[in-house]
């Protein structure tokens, strides 16, 4: 079944690990799904008003799902589309409870983060960028009398920070035992508290009906127990590599860490139907290009156009050495044939071929022949044409891996495999 919304967390998934940025991987990936006719969505434990510099990063999203799930906003028509609001009285018990302790708390209303100024003595953080962490103090509303102001308005979520306060496993347990509510702690020392039933899932499906569509046609990203209802609801649901292990067990899919732009490779391959790209030696493929006029078919390799573009390459004959040619092999710092003459430059202008092509089919992986002068990764022959075997790197294969793009040999084609999550 087709994809037709992607939902993603923000912090540890959409976002970079300064909490800040949405990688420019990321953007391209969800723009592409978009202008296909994708739906894009925002679900976040933030509120509306922490999260402007991210849509002004992802200025086609469509929806945000807030406050974990308790409203769902339409960005384009802007308007609240689902809303689950803790009821007053419920609100009122959570903050009579919570003033009993020395804890910083925060109000989430009307899209808003409260707190209350003399509170923040409590508050501290752990691992958090500075600059995040100023950012997100820029975007807090203060009031003076945070209780009060939580028993009078209409409030979605109910945030707890303890780091440590003694009277943590107390918090805990009243929460757990109160019917009325749903907590998470998706990052250490938080509890977020919201109405029981409350979750990203719900919001997603309110969504999902706005569309006419189905939880099946949902992708959705996300890495902690805040993510686990809607990672397990969607037809596609991935959690980070990154993410808590619960989510990694429960998920249908795993996607790379947030730092490897794990949301635009799932992205790339299951919305938008693109295979990677990978150099392969086209002597792999049955090209008649090896120095003697043959090839080193492999139906193995071959077989990999199935998950992969595959782009074929034969840096020698790049570099303007014949078909056939005398064989070669690398003696120090220069590559000889085996009759003494220099073929140095030719392997070189080869490799920059090689190294071009790669940059401009955005090939992030190659699978290059074993041993090769050119191509060997890891072992090549030691310069004696006697087939004995040194420890190296071909010209190309060392070019290439300088560069940052991953070369294998045909021997490690499920290594390949793994690398590239398929």
């Amino acid at each position: 079944m087709s994809i037709k919304l992607i939902a993603s967390d923000l912090d540890g998934t959409l976002l970079s690990p300064d909490h800040l940025t949405v990688s420019p991987r990321t953007v391209k990936a969800l723009r592409e799904a978009h202008e296909k006719g994708i739906k894009i969505a925002i679900a976040t434990g933030r509120t509306l008003s922490m999260i402007y510099d991210v849509i002004d990063q992802l200025p086609f999203a469509d929806y945000v799902i807030y406050s974990n799930g308790a409203a769902a906003y339409d960005l384009k028509n802007a308007r609240l589309i689902y809303s689950q609001p803790l009821p007053q009285e419920i609100t009122a018990d959570i903050v009579d409870y919570l003033e009993g302790f020395e804890v910083y708390y925060e109000v989430y209303s009307g899209g808003k983060q409260f707190n209350q100024p003399d509170k923040q003595g409590f508050f501290k953080t752990l691992n958090l960028p500075q600059e995040f962490l100023d950012d997100y103090i820029k975007k807090l509303y203060f009031t003076e009398h945070l209780a009060d102001f939580a028993k009078q308005n209409v409030c979605e979520k109910v945030n707890v920070y303890y780091f440590g306060n003694p009277a943590l496993g107390e918090i805990k347990r009243h929460f757990e035992q109160d019917e009325r509510v749903f907590f998470t702690s998706p990052v250490e020392g938080d509890i977020e508290i919201t109405l029981k039933g409350v979750d990203k899932a719900r919001a997603i499906d309110a969504i999902c009906k706005e569309l006419g569509i189905t939880q099946a046609q949902v992708m959705a990203f996300g890495d902690a127990d805040n993510d686990l209802g809607m990672l397990k609801a969607a037809g596609f649901g991935f959690a980070m590599e990154n993410g808590d292990e619960i989510c990694r067990r429960e998920a249908r899919f795993l996607a790379r860490s947030n730092a490897e732009d794990g949301v635009a490779r799932a992205v790339e391959r299951y919305a938008l139907g693109k295979k990677p790209r990978l150099l392969v030696s086209a002597c792999l493929l049955g090209e008649n290009c090896k120095y003697n006029g043959g090839n080193n078919k492999n139906d193995a390799v071959i077989a990999l156009w199935q998950d992969f573009e595959i782009i074929p390459v034969c840096p020698e004959t790049f570099g303007g050495l014949p078909i056939p040619r005398v064989p070669s092999e690398i003696i120090g710092e220069r590559v000889c044939s085996k009759d003494g003459a220099d073929l140095t430059a030719e392997f070189l202008s080869g490799a920059e071929k090689t190294l071009y092509i790669a940059n401009e089919k955005n090939a992030l992986f190659a699978l290059l022949k074993e041993r090769s002068p050119s191509c060997g990764k890891g072992r090549v022959y030691d310069g004696s044409f006697s087939g004995a075997l040194v420890s190296g790197n071909g010209i190309t294969a060392d070019l290439l891996m300088k560069r940052g793009i991953m070369v294998f040999g045909e021997s490690e084609i499920d290594k390949l495999l793994d690398e590239a999550d398929l």
